[in-house]
């Protein structure tokens, strides 16, 4: 059966609150709006408990995200922890390769250097001689400056070493300046300088290459939450991810889904919102299959799913006319007290609609608030396995208390209404 199977699949992936109406789909949305709308004696608590679940739908959903992207951080935790990594890891690495490190060979950097400012090394060493430079000639100068006075070169590793380091803050602010020339001649000149070190240090490649390896995964975090962005498009964003190897991939995710973590959490908890509809975009559909964890994504697609269908049922229920609500309200307190409903129809127009209303909904719906009731339970129901035993218990039951009042809910059990198959074995 399978709504009975349904159910078990939803169990399993830890939706245990999907039910008989839920997994029956359109034709379940239906009879729930009836049930929550028609007095008996069980509409209240199935109205809370549609409230209460769909008020924990921003919940479920966040932790659907962190399992399918086995992300339990946040994206600032997650580059604040590869930092300190990299700082301890490069703390380890750096001292290693500058002991046992030989003298540098600076030569071939200057004359990188030489080849862009003119005419030559002899005016560089008179600067009042020249015209100014510019921001280009200016930072090479400096670079320059580090490692020649013009007659003597810098042998020593560890003087070299500082120089990158501060080429590679003089690069970070070019880049973050706007500066896009000068951080290039910039850069030319820094892979020179790591070139020079690896030649005069076997530990340094491999101190090196640790070091741009933890960056590029820091990287990747910022990389991931920029294509979070709804003004990014999953036809971009799907190939960078997929380029990038497995160990920055699990970083993406991290950046990626914090920010969708976050607008989950920060959304009304109302009943009446569906948090599910922000992960249903085109956008969204196609990526975050594509950017979850392996073998998770079939199972985060089927949740979100759910969860889409758990809302409707609710919406269902809860939503569209509150006239109804109001009606079936008053209908409840002329079950209780007929006397109040008396004195209203007494000159009072919707007094004498209110009167008739249990009367037109008996009509309507051809069920007494008896098999309502019963019907309501049945819906409600989450255990597959009882579901499946009442469902045909119930039609039974139902039809002999009752046959002209229960046609409906007989329809739906013996022949599966709305091409859900005979209920014959699960």
């Amino acid at each position: 059966m399978d709504i009975a199977n349904n159910m078990r699949a939803a169990a399993a992936d830890g939706q245990d609150m999907f039910n008989v109406a839920d997994a029956m789909g359109y034709t379940g949305e239906r009879l729930m709006s009836t049930t929550a709308r028609v007095p008996h004696d069980g509409r209240q608590g199935l109205v809370e408990a549609l409230m209460t679940r769909q008020a924990g739908q921003g919940e479920r959903l966040a932790n659907h995200l962190a399992e399918g992207y086995e992300t339990f951080d946040t994206a600032g935790r997650r580059i604040a922890d590869r930092t300190a990594q990299r700082t301890a890891e490069a703390n380890e690495l750096y001292p290693a390769a500058r002991a046992d490190a030989g003298p540098v060979n600076v030569t071939p950097i200057l004359e990188e250097i030489d080849q862009t400012l003119r005419p030559g090394v002899n005016q560089l060493v008179n600067p009042r001689d020249r015209i100014a430079n510019d921001s280009i000639e200016g930072a090479l100068t400096r670079v320059r400056a580090m490692m020649s006075d013009g007659n003597s070169q810098v042998t020593d590793f560890d003087t070299l070493f500082r120089t990158k380091l501060d080429l590679d803050d003089m690069i970070q602010r070019a880049e973050g300046q706007g500066a896009g020339n000068r951080a290039h001649y910039l850069t030319r000149v820094k892979d020179l300088v790591d070139q020079a070190l690896a030649e005069a240090s076997e530990g340094y490649t491999g101190a090196r290459d640790a070091f741009a390896t933890a960056s590029r995964r820091i990287d990747a975090v910022d990389a991931g939450r920029d294509a979070s962005r709804i003004s990014r498009r999953a036809q971009d964003t799907i190939p960078e991810f997929e380029a990038m190897p497995p160990g920055e991939q699990v970083d993406f995710r991290a950046g990626y889904v914090d920010p969708l973590i976050a607008r989950l959490e920060g959304a009304s908890a109302s009943p009446t919102t569906n948090k599910a509809r922000m992960l249903q975009t085109p956008k969204y559909e196609a990526e975050l299959p594509a950017f979850a964890a392996p073998e998770r994504g079939p199972q985060l697609g089927d949740r979100i799913g759910r969860e889409q269908t758990m809302f409707r049922t609710a919406n269902a229920a809860l939503g569209n006319s509150k006239t109804a609500d109001n009606l079936a309200d008053a209908a409840d307190l002329n079950q209780f007290d007929p006397e109040v409903i008396g004195r209203l129809v007494r000159g009072d127009p919707i007094g004498a609609v209110t009167t008739g209303l249990k009367k037109i909904l008996g009509t309507v719906t051809g069920q007494p608030p008896a098999v309502v009731d019963r019907l309501s339970k049945v819906l409600m129901e989450t255990n597959p396995d009882v579901a499946l035993d009442v469902l045909r218990a119930g039609t039974q039951k139902l039809s002999q208390n009752d046959q002209l009042r229960a046609r409906l809910v007989s329809a739906l059990v013996e022949t599966g209404a709305a091409g859900m198959p005979r209920l014959t074995a699960p």
